[in-house]
């Protein structure tokens, strides 16, 4: 319940909502209330008309007697009726506000979660899969808005009738409802003893469901590799695994709900025997009415439902507490990278110029230095190219420009500042930044490249891929910058994927343009017709080129060659060129497959 306390602040946005409409369901439950107190007169009318009736039947007093007994029962008829609808219209109203304000709470609560997903650093992704993350930006905030919604609803309710038929029953006569209320200590103890079971089997049905939404996420983005190495019965076995995991959880459940059931009807079934049969002695004793019976049974009937909806909301709120342990461990996760007091907020426009000074990092997981030491300074305007073998440090090293890594050790700046003194809107909005792993969206061509910069008109979009090599080709699709590209642009061949995500970076126009390997999927024609668009911009933006190519990067300011996170060699194409080291064995061995290939 400590975990559903966070929910509090949203009762109290929502007061306008949730104020009314629990005044709704308490008028509700009084006018249901009111209906046993008219059943109780009419059926106590019924000896007293007898009596009167016994001696003038047959006679004109007899008949007016009659007449009156009948429209006297209309008139309860119709009352009952009344009190019925009235009670059906407040309930109406109830649901038309807590209801609605439970819609609205789960719509915040989506959008709060969403937007500090968005906050935090790629290195929380590394720890949560997508699946689960779904799981609980979907399920578990629906299990949070039952809570709200209906198990508030219903428990408000049940509590109403609850509290108002057995302090009638006690006015009316105190033996015969504590007799009547015998079963409700061995109820209590069954509510308590369910409610523990439900809380633990809810957690593991709903982390289950997490690991089969991930078993099918992962399984739909890799369905070609799927494919490819016909894996598709083996899946559907792990999938099947999971399933049966997920569907024995939900029995665990149903089971406890099951066995709930047939209890509480055995304990409303002995209250409503003890009130026959001990009614039935005090009636004849002259304590209680005939029609207080019918009006004990029909209070005893009316507390079905509350005890019934009590294993239903004990369920939804042990559920919604469970979920809301999942939530709060995502809302609770402060992002690793985030403005701070260090942050100013005058820093607005930056010129481009990237210094590195004593620079070192490892990733936690793997406890190996990715970079160790790394010192550099580029001009704004100037082109930077880093090569390196597989696993050198590269990416790491650009990521941190974009402060998507923070440094264990040493200091990156932009323009003389401390990156973490730049604003993170500020600094990535001067940033284009073309990933390794390049990602399109299930769009049209021209929303993904505008994506870049979401103003963009048609002439940008359309000068970005051209500035890309991409313009032709899109020219030859059927439906041009409106096509389709589909999930992940798998519709898209990888060059064609790589130069639509160079365009979405030179959309933007950015101070600074990193290239992390985003030229490894064109030929080298293309390769050379996008440097030579890239070219056009040098003095104007400052651009960071990683590459396994050299044709990518020799015409670079500055050429850095990272070696196990180190920078072993420095310089222009030409001059590392006549150092011998690993840039010169990289060239004369690309040349070499160059010719090579011309020759065949």
């Amino acid at each position: 319940m400590r975990a559903l306390a966070r929910l509090n602040h949203f009762f109290w946005t929502y007061k306008r909502l949730f104020v009314p409409g629990l005044l709704f369901t308490i008028i509700s439950a009084l006018f249901t209330i009111a209906v046993p107190i008219l059943v109780r007169q009419a059926v106590d009318s019924i000896p007293r008309f007898v009596s009167l009736y016994d001696g003038f039947e047959g006679t004109v007093l007899g008949g007016y007697l009659y007449a009156q007994f009948f429209w006297t029962l209309i008139v309860f008829a119709l009352l009952i009726i009344g009190l019925s609808l009235l009670s059906g219209w407040f309930s109406f109203l109830m649901r038309q506000t807590v209801v609605v304000a439970s819609r609205h709470i789960e719509y915040d609560l989506r959008n709060t979660l969403y937007a500090h997903l968005q906050t935090l650093s790629p290195r929380f992704y590394q720890d949560y899969s997508t699946g689960d993350v779904m799981t609980r930006a979907t399920s578990d905030i629906e299990q949070v808005r039952r809570y709200i919604g209906p198990a508030i609803m219903y428990l408000t309710r049940g509590l109403v009738i609850m509290i108002t038929a057995i302090t009638v029953m006690l006015i009316i006569s105190p033996r015969l409802t504590m007799y009547a209320l015998i079963p409700m200590p061995l109820l209590t103890i069954a509510v308590f003893f369910v409610a523990k079971i439900q809380f633990k089997r809810s957690d593991a049905i709903q982390k289950q469901y997490s690991k089969l939404t991930s078993r099918v996420q992962e399984a739909l983005s890799g369905i070609r590799v799927l494919k490819a190495y016909t894996r598709e019965d083996a899946e559907a076995q792990a999938f099947a695994s999971e399933s049966s995991d997920y569907r024995a959880r939900m029995l665990d459940l149903a089971r406890v709900d099951a066995a709930w059931r047939p209890v509480f009807l055995v304990l409303i079934g002995m209250a409503q025997v003890i009130v026959v049969w001990v009614g039935g002695r005090l009636a004849m004793e002259g304590a209680i009415t005939i029609g207080n019976i019918a009006e004990y049974l029909i209070y005893v009937t009316l507390m079905t439902w509350p005890v019934a909806s009590l294993g239903f909301v004990i369920n939804m709120v042990q559920r919604a507490s469970a979920s809301m342990v999942r939530l709060g461990g995502i809302l609770d996760t402060q992002p690793a990278i985030a403005d701070g007091a260090r942050t100013d907020e005058a820093i607005q426009q930056l010129a481009g110029r990237i210094t590195f000074e004593d620079v070192s990092f490892q990733y936690e997981e793997k406890g190996v230095p990715v970079l160790q030491q790394v010192s550099f300074d580029i001009e704004a305007g100037k082109t930077l190219a880093v090569i390196g073998r597989t696993g050198s440090g590269k990416s790491t090293l650009v990521e941190m420009m974009a402060r998507m890594l923070e440094p264990d050790s040493g200091t990156v700046r932009i323009d003389g500042h401390d990156v973490r003194t730049i604003p993170l809107l500020t600094l990535r909005s001067n940033i284009g930044f073309v990933p390794q792993d390049v990602f399109l969206f299930s769009d049209t061509v021209a929303n993904n490249i505008a994506f870049g910069q979401l103003d963009a008109d048609e002439s940008q979009v359309e000068a970005a891929a051209a500035e890309a090599e991409l313009l032709d080709n899109i020219q030859d699709f059927p439906e041009g910058f409106e096509t389709f590209v589909g999930e992940r642009g798998i519709t898209l061949s990888g060059g064609q994927k790589q130069r639509s995500s160079i365009a979405r970076a030179l959309i933007r126009r950015p101070s600074i343009l990193i290239l992390d390997d985003a030229l490894s999927a064109v030929d080298t024609n293309t390769e050379a017709n996008i440097l030579g668009h890239l070219r056009k911009q040098y003095g104007k933006r400052t651009v960071v080129i990683v590459s396994h190519r050299i044709s990518a990067v020799q015409d670079a300011d500055l050429i850095l060659v990272l070696d196990d996170g180190r920078i072993t060699e420095r310089g222009t194409h030409d001059e590392l060129v006549l150092t011998g080291g690993l840039y010169a064995q990289l060239y004369h061995k690309q040349l070499l497959e160059a010719e090579i290939a011309a020759l065949n």
